[in-house]
């Protein structure tokens, strides 16, 4: 994927909404980025898990943000281990960048074969996997 367009600019942040679901192994790489980090870093994230998720977006709507968007910087505090979907977020057609910084999408036909690959794990929110990854 070209990510050229992509530089921090946290333009789609409203889309880091709490609920996306992950698979096991995306639940794991970012368990295994969180543990492997400096312990500064560790500090950080926990802060960033803390936070009130609630952002109001006036006349009287809410919405709840993923745990680990960080509210003050409006970034991802495990960018690097972040799932297929939030990496796919700008790059495909059906999630196109919100502010038209990507201008060359991901060919449909290439993002649905991985898409279609992708359905067949099974895929939960970060709280149901934490809560009991065997089940």
């Amino acid at each position: 994927m070209e990510l050229a367009g992509c530089d921090g600019c946290t333009g789609c942040h409203l889309r880091c909404a709490d609920g996306v679901q992950t698979t096991l192994t995306e639940w794991d790489a970012v368990r295994n980025y969180i543990a492997v980090a400096p312990e500064s870093q560790r500090v950080a994230i926990a802060v960033v898990e803390s936070q009130d998720k609630t952002i109001d977006l006036g006349d009287d709507v809410t919405v709840k943000m993923c745990r680990y968007f960080d509210i003050q910087t409006r970034g991802c505090a495990v960018y690097p281990a972040r799932p297929l979907i939030c990496r796919l977020m700008g790059h495909v057609e059906w999630l196109p960048c919100p502010i038209d910084k990507v201008t060359h999408p991901v060919p449909t036909p290439l993002a649905l074969d991985l898409m279609r690959t992708y359905s067949k794990f099974e895929r939960r929110t970060f709280a149901a996997w934490e809560q009991d990854p065997e089940a």
